[in-house]
Order: C-alpha cells, then sequence, then structure tokens
C-alpha cells in the first residue's frame, strides 16, 4: 500500500469526521430540487438548499460547492483532524482566516442512490448488497476551480469510470487488477469481490490520492507505478478493468488521466492486444477505449483486427460516434479550455489539422470486454450498442460468452433438438399506418425490457415461434407447428429459421436450459 496524504492516525481522525457525510445524508440534505440542481450542474442552485453552519453543511460547502468557509466552522466540521493537518496535507487551504478544499472528497457507494458530481455525473452505483461507505479522493474539475487543469490532474468519478463500474461483472475473483487506477474509484468496487486487487497508474500523484480513498474507505490494495501493463509483466489476473488515457489525438501527453503518448488509438490497441498475456485462464477483462474511423475501413474491421489471435472471446459495443470537431470540443472542455480564447482557437485547429493529416473521420467511443478462453476460433463480436440499458449491465455482460459458447457447440440439427425459453420481461410492439383500407400492420417489433435492450425486427412467424418456446419442448417441435400453420416444408422452415433462432440466442431474447 502506497502512502496516502494522511498519516494512519490523521486518515482515521479524518474518516471519523467523514462519518456523517454520505451519499443518503447529502441526498437528504439537498432533496429532490439540490439534487436536480447538481444534476444539471448548477452550483447556486445546490448552494440554495444548503443552511446552517452544521457539519454536514461545512462539508457540503468545502467539498462539493469548493466554497470558502470560517475557519471556526471549518474546524467543527473537520475535528477531530485538526485544521493545520489538513493544510499540511494538501487537503485543506489556508488563507485570512477562511478555509477552502484543495481537493474533492466525495461519498461514493455501491449501493444507494447516486450522488451527483457538479457536471451532473452520478457518483454512486446502484444495486448489489449495503456496503460500509466509501470516499474518492480527486482534484476538483474546472467547473468548480475555473481555468485549465494541470498536466498532473487526477480526475473525480464521472461518466466513464461509472460507466466501466456499471459494465464489470462482480463474481468473485482471486486476483484483480485495475489499470490506471487514477482516484481508485474501481479498485474499490473490486475490493468488494476480489481476495487481492492490484492497482496502477504512470502518476505518482494518483496513486497517492487512489491510496488516500482506499484508507478512508477501510481498504488497502497493491499499488504500483508505471504505464498500462508493465508494472504486472509475468504475472495472472482472474478480472482486470481499465481506464485508460485513451484519447486520440497526436500523442499528446498534455494530461495524464487522458494523454497516454500514442498516436491515434494506439493507447487502446496496445491494451487490447496485450490483455490476454495477463489473464488467467478463463480470467475477464473489462475496459473502456476509443478507435479511429476511418473513410477507407469499418470500425469492426479495425477492432477486430486488435483481438485476432488473442486466445479471447470479445464482445465489443460502440456506444457513441464523435466527429472530429465534435469530439476535440468535448476534450477540450474536459480539460478546462474555454470556447473562444486564442489558447483554445490554437489546440482546436492543431488537434483537427492533425485528425485530417491521418484520415480520421471520426471517432468511435465504447467497451471492450474479453475472455480468455484460449479457442483457437473465439466468438468475437463488434456491434453499435447504443440504446438505453438496464443498469448494472455488468451481469448481463458475463452471460454473453456462456450463450455463444453453447452456440458454437452446437450445429443446426443440436439447435433444433435444444429446448429454449423466452426471456423475462419480452415486448412485441406492433405499429400500424392508417390509409383508405384503415390499419395496415407494417412493422412487429421484439424488445427486451431488462438487460442490454436489443430491439429486433420479427415477421409473425418468428413472433409466434418465440412464443412456442417453453423451455421443455425441443425446438424442432415447435418448428414442425410452425410449418404445419403456414403449409410449407418442415426441414425448409428449419433452415429457414436456424439463422434466426441463433441471433435471438445470441442476444438473450431466448436461453437454453442453465445459460442466463
Amino acid at each position: 500500500m502506497r502512502p496516502g496524504l494522511l498519516d494512519d492516525d490523521a486518515t482515521a481522525r479524518l474518516r471519523a469526521a467523514l462519518d456523517g457525510y454520505t451519499v443518503d445524508a447529502v441526498a437528504d440534505r439537498l432533496g429532490l430540487a439540490g439534487q436536480a440542481a447538481l444534476q444539471r450542474g448548477d452550483l447556486a442552485g445546490v448552494a440554495r438548499r444548503i443552511d446552517g453552519d452544521d457539519p454536514l453543511a461545512t462539508l457540503l460547502r468545502l467539498f462539493v460547492l469548493g466554497a470558502d468557509v470560517d475557519g471556526g466552522a471549518a474546524g467543527r466540521a473537520l475535528a477531530p483532524l485538526g485544521l493545520d493537518e489538513a493544510v499540511a496535507a494538501g487537503v485543506l487551504e489556508a488563507a485570512g482566516g477562511r478555509i477552502r478544499a484543495a481537493l474533492d472528497v466525495r461519498p461514493y457507494s455501491e449501493a444507494t442512490p447516486a450522488l451527483p458530481t457538479a457536471t451532473g455525473t452520478p457518483t454512486g452505483v446502484a444495486g448489489g448488497v449495503a456496503a460500509p461507505p466509501w470516499w474518492v479522493v480527486s482534484d476538483f474539475g474546472a467547473d468548480v476551480r475555473g481555468g485549465p487543469l494541470a498536466a498532473d490532474h487526477v480526475l473525480g468519478i464521472g461518466a466513464a469510470s461509472v460507466t466501466l463500474a456499471q459494465a464489470t461483472p462482480r463474481a468473485p475473483v482471486g486476483r484483480a487488477l485495475d489499470v490506471g487506477t487514477g482516484c481508485g474509484i474501481q479498485a474499490l468496487h473490486l475490493a468488494r469481490h476480489a481476495e487481492v486487487v492490484v492497482a496502477t497508474d504512470v502518476s505518482a500523484r494518483a496513486l497517492r490520492m487512489a491510496a488516500t480513498s482506499a484508507a478512508l474507505s477501510g481498504q488497502a490494495w497493491d499499488q504500483r507505478a508505471g504505464s498500462l501493463l508493465e508494472p504486472v509483466a509475468g504475472e495472472r489476473f482472474d478480472l482486470v478493468v481499465a481506464n485508460p488515457p485513451f484519447v486520440v489525438s497526436a500523442g499528446a501527453v498534455g494530461h495524464e488521466y487522458r494523454d497516454g503518448g500514442r498516436a491515434g488509438d494506439g493507447i487502446s490497441e496496445a491494451l487490447v492486444r496485450g490483455l490476454p498475456g495477463v489473464l488467467a485462464e478463463g480470467g475477464t477483462a473489462q475496459l473502456l477505449a476509443n478507435w479511429v474511423i476511418t473513410a477507407d475501413q469499418p470500425w469492426d474491421e479495425r477492432v477486430g483486427g486488435w483481438l485476432a489471435g488473442s486466445g479471447c472471446d470479445a464482445w465489443v459495443w460502440q456506444r457513441e460516434i464523435a466527429e472530429p470537431g465534435e469530439y476535440v470540443s468535448l476534450w477540450l472542455r474536459d480539460a478546462g479550455e474555454r470556447p473562444g480564447t486564442e489558447r483554445w482557437r490554437e489546440r482546436y485547429d492543431a488537434w483537427l489539422d492533425w485528425f485530417a493529416a491521418a484520415g480520421v473521420a471520426a471517432v468511435g467511443m465504447g467497451l471492450v470486454t474479453m475472455w480468455r478462453t484460449d479457442a483457437a476460433d473465439p466468438a468475437v463480436v463488434c456491434e453499435d450498442v447504443p440504446q438505453a440499458l438496464e443498469q448494472p449491465i455488468g451481469p448481463h455482460v458475463a452471460s454473453w460468452p456462456h450463450r455463444q459458447r453453447w452456440l458454437r457447440a452446437r450445429d443446426d440439427d443440436a439447435l433444433l433438438a435444444a429446448a429454449l425459453r423466452p426471456a423475462d420481461g419480452l415486448v412485441l410492439d406492433r405499429s400500424a399506418v392508417l390509409d383508405e383500407d384503415g390499419w395496415s400492420e407494417v412493422t412487429a417489433q421484439l424488445r427486451q425490457a431488462r438487460g442490454v435492450r436489443w430491439a429486433v425486427e420479427v415477421d409473425d412467424a418468428v413472433a409466434a415461434l418465440v412464443a412456442g418456446c417453453d423451455g421443455q419442448t425441443p425446438l424442432r417441435v415447435a418448428v414442425g407447428v410452425l410449418a404445419a400453420a403456414l403449409g410449407a416444408d418442415a426441414d425448409a422452415v428449419a433452415r429457414a429459421l436456424a439463422p434466426v433462432v441463433r441471433d435471438l440466442v445470441g442476444r438473450g431474447f431466448l436461453l437454453p436450459e442453465g445459460v442466463a
């Protein structure tokens, strides 16, 4: 365990001071109006919901609003930790009898409703068994302090980290690795279900903050300094998560939390290619990634090439696509740059000029999940997943490779011999248009109310087949009934429906016995 910002005794006293500063307590104090204001980044609206000078109010002013407070009020809120200790550790700053927070200290919980940050991003992940409260230490964002971020800025809990936490499978594991731990949010989650947690980062400053997050939250991890997988060379892990510095650029090194120093999507490619080497047999890797989209290569072909020969089943989601100007503006704002300034224009133009020279038409953003199987022909699926998902989605991610392996092990005859059942929460929507003859149905859509929430267009035959699957009768029987109703040859209907059924099983509409 690397040293945090405070020694063990001072950390324990800060932990005692934060005892009433939890996700639930803050939500209760702000009320619905204050929570809504925090969601939209309206700090003035949040401030209107905080009255009095009790310890919780003072902690909210310090660590949520980033405001100056009276020294006496700060002393009462931080007791039994002394203000001089907090200032010396770099947690607080003092000037002229006023105190303000130097760092963001935010309550976080896996099992309670989310507490948004000032940028409107949740800092809690719903679901799971109630856990002791956690606190996460990071730098304030530009929305609180203003101005461009420092090169060694340690990012707080944001949309990317919450997305990764929600998508990660949570089965108990032996050894888990958090690559690019930052403020430590992924490691906090991993420690709930892993016997050993190793957390790495290239930033020594981030490791100190992560160590403080761990200590305040009653955890201890094996922390190591270094880039990507270098600190764990030769080791194996049952679960690896990574929120790396994946931003696509000319190879910038301006901000440690986002810039990996490799041109294009080199960081994402390096991780995807390197992860099989640190996965134990049957191990899982879950990472966020960005990839280049060019005019002459489909994105799935590009990312699929990184996975060739990996010995891993892989499911790649493209959640969003950004054209160059949108992408550059997103990351310049993220770093606190202000549109309209000369600094903004210089960076914007240089970045877009590089995109044009490199042939970057757009950037894809999403998740990559890998399962080491060492199979000669692993399942690799790259697809667009833009829809809203049930959260946390991790349990549904974990079930995907089991369905793929079940399908891969069965030819069409074995598929027809299987008994399938519909997943829970299926909905059939029908659409019709009104013309001179009345209402005419034009589409029927089968969709999932839960999980990945896929929606596929089906005809009456496929809808009837799904309804006829009861989990006990072989699929061949339902196909035969359908063929008889259509007056068609049963073998011809079976051949036509086999690829449709495979897709429905792969997407989780139909489930085999013992496979979720």
